[in-house]
């Protein structure tokens, strides 16, 4: 019988990718996986945790405060990526800080992205995005340049990413806290935000997040009918109006999640889109909660496109997903294959399938994956 001759970087990208999902499910690596990860929301699937939470005023006071940095260490820790706003602290350390909370502990560690200083007053902020290196690839960041207008008092901060385990590949987040007075007018011109995106990158997935005021007496619902960011057909605001977001008395939609792009519309969890109560989740009395910040966090979930497989003797290629970037894959399988597994087992098996007809896995793992992940490693 004639075999069927399959490239090198086609048996390596296929060996690299199964391996990390079969040894992901595997009963004797399970337990082994789930120390690794605080995220008691992450799905065998490879969804994502979506998250946006404005710290009030958080600074070297705020992350002095041992209950404090508690409840934001276990917050931030249910995401796989989290837009931080709100950074108000000139030697830029406390942002730094809180990271190395997050990280204390974990193997699977965060990463973070933060922008300049901005704001046209001496009380400026930052922006921070933390995400975890396994499950996303940062491609580029950067703050809008808003030069020509002078709209936004905090130009938005936007982070590009890659994402080899979900059912979109790559989706950018553009951040955003509106200066509450002028909110309606920085939520409209967010819509040129997203067209310099899409003309730089040929990108249409974006979440548009963060706190936008987006409510109450800052944007009343007359105005809601001007908002470009409203009428435009391509933005879906898939956090309500009536979502109180605030962790104050009052009941106000201030922070939100704003979706464009037809993968994002059709990968979104339903039912797993609102507000995190840190407060009622950690037991916090209201003026404990109103210490950690004024507002909770918003969040969503991107569905995942990793099949788990199980057994592993019933593994066939058709259960491989080449999705992403080669290079956070391996990172990804870096962190599930453990040393009580027998790779060359599985790598024999693998190789073996891939002879088979009709499997279609050259198509989609390519040499050039392999040629990426040698020169970045």
């Amino acid at each position: 019988m004639k075999t069927r001759q399959v490239p090198l970087g086609a048996v390596l990208c296929v060996v690299f990718i199964q391996q990390s999902l079969l040894l992901m499910v595997a009963p004797s690596t399970l337990t082994t996986v789930s120390a690794v990860t605080t995220n008691a929301n992450a799905d065998d699937d490879g969804s994502l945790m979506i998250g946006a939470f404005n710290i009030q005023a958080l600074g070297l006071h705020k992350i002095s405060k041992v209950e404090i940095v508690e409840v934001l260490v276990k917050t931030l820790r249910r995401y796989d990526m989290v837009l931080i706003q709100e950074i108000r602290d000139s030697s830029q350390t406390a942002i730094g800080r809180l990271l190395d909370a997050v990280n204390s502990g974990l193997s699977d560690k965060y990463e973070m992205v933060v922008s300049k200083r901005l704001g046209r007053t001496n009380s400026k902020e930052q922006y921070a995005y933390f995400y975890k290196s396994s499950k996303l690839t940062l491609i580029t960041s950067y703050v809008y340049n808003d030069e020509r207008g002078d709209v936004f008092e905090r130009e938005p901060f936007i982070a590009y990413f890659e994402s080899p385990t979900t059912a979109v590949d790559r989706f950018a987040m553009i951040g955003i806290h509106t200066k509450p007075q002028q909110s309606p007018e920085e939520i409209s011109r967010l819509v040129e935000v997203y067209d310099d995106f899409v003309n730089r990158y040929t990108q249409k997935n974006v979440i548009i997040g963060g706190d936008l005021n987006a409510g109450c007496s800052y944007v009343n619902r007359g105005e809601f009918q001007d908002l470009l960011l409203r009428t435009d057909t391509r933005f879906n605001w898939i956090t309500p109006d009536d979502l109180d977001t605030t962790v104050a008395i009052s009941s106000c939609p201030y922070d939100r999640l704003v979706i464009a792009g037809d993968e994002l519309n059709e990968n979104i969890v339903p039912g797993r889109t609102g507000v995190f109560h840190f407060d009622e989740k950690y037991g916090l009395s209201h003026v404990e909660a109103k210490r950690v910040s004024d507002h909770y966090p918003v969040e969503m979930v991107i569905q995942g496109n990793l099949t788990p497989v199980s057994p592993l003797s019933h593994t066939t290629s058709g259960t491989v997903s080449c999705s992403g970037s080669f290079r956070a894959m391996v990172r990804l399988c870096l962190l599930v294959v453990q040393e009580e597994t027998d790779p060359s087992v599985c790598i024999g098996r693998l190789v073996e399938s891939l002879n088979g007809e009709g499997s279609g896995v050259t198509d989609r793992c390519t040499e050039d994956w392999i040629k990426r992940y040698l020169e970045l490693s």
